[in-house]
């Protein structure tokens, strides 16, 4: 089936961790946890020309989905190689799969949710509490979930992990804090404490997008591209403004009902100018990287490439 492709890179982890957190106030707790991964990079030809893929799942658990690693891997090889070019610049709806959808969201959304920044005046939600800003989103950072990649009985300063609501129906609920953040606003701390650089920070922990009523397919027939694989260039995208230009590895251009094959185009737009057209698939992915994620339309996004 896939005799076209090549193994280029493989590799596995299982690991076994524990932390404790100790302090002057009496408080002593300890967990233990696992950890397994596993990444298959790829490399196809197709009429002379090359393409690469790779695929990787990381779980709190064993999980022996070898199947599905070395279909996603070999596909994205196939599709890259066959890809032709867009030739063209389109403006409009543009459906994110799980995994790229999750790349660019931690560097563009989670960071408007951090507390810190949002007491330092870079967040742009720093004085939308209680206001409609994202349309249908609900946004949840969970680290509680079972089973969930990030999941913990507590974070680095030993504040019970919970369940945070930070956008429900579009309407800006709350931002992620450690104790600090939490004093200086007036709130209790939402167990999102992590250690940097010797200090205390914010991170996320599971962030999990609500899903809507449609199926995959139906919000692809309303998109002119879909992006999959992976975003290059994810890391210079403007939270503070909530500008990206991102290059999206394997596109598909959507045309009578199919997907084509397309070379990496660029892809950019404004995550709150896009707000009010967001539209959500009813079924929820794990991306193995502590986002839990639908398909998701966007809408005033252009494609060039």
């Amino acid at each position: 089936r896939y005799r076209d492709v090549k193994v280029t890179a493989s590799g596995g982890t299982l690991a076994y961790g524990y932390s404790y957190v100790a302090n002057t106030r009496g408080l002593s707790a300890e967990q233990r946890g696992t950890y397994m991964s596993m990444s298959l990079s790829t490399k196809a030809t197709h009429s002379g020309n090359e393409g690469t893929g790779f695929a990787f799942l990381e779980s709190r658990s064993l999980v022996l989905d070898f199947d599905n690693l070395i279909d996603r891997a070999c596909k994205m090889a196939l599709d890259s190689a066959m890809g032709e070019k867009l030739g063209s610049t389109i403006s409009g709806n543009v459906a994110f799969k799980p995994l790229p959808l999750g790349e660019l969201l931690e560097y563009l959304l989670v960071p408007a949710f951090n507390a810190m920044n949002v007491l330092e005046g870079l967040s742009p939600l720093r004085d939308k509490t209680g206001q409609k800003v994202f349309g249908k989103l609900t946004l949840v950072d969970d680290g509680s979930l079972p089973g969930g990649l990030e999941t913990a009985l507590f974070d680095a300063e030993g504040v019970p992990r919970r369940k945070t609501v930070l956008v429900e129906d579009g309407v800006v609920k709350g931002f992620l804090h450690n104790t600090y953040t939490a004093r200086r606003m007036g709130v209790k701390s939402t167990g999102n404490a992590t250690k940097a650089r010797g200090s205390y920070a914010v991170s996320r922990s599971n962030m999990i997008i609500q899903g809507g009523e449609l199926s995959d397919e139906e919000l692809i027939e309303n998109a002119q591209v879909v992006v999959d694989g992976t975003l290059l260039s994810v890391h210079t995208v403007n939270y503070v403004t909530g500008n990206f230009s991102v290059v999206a590895t394997n596109p598909y251009l959507v045309k009578n009902g199919e997907l084509k094959p397309l070379k990496p185009v660029s892809v950019a737009g404004n995550i709150y100018q896009s707000a009010e057209t967001l539209e959500f698939s009813r079924k929820i992915i794990n991306t193995y990287t502590g986002f839990y994620l639908p398909l998701t339309l966007a809408g005033k996004i252009t494609v060039t490439g």
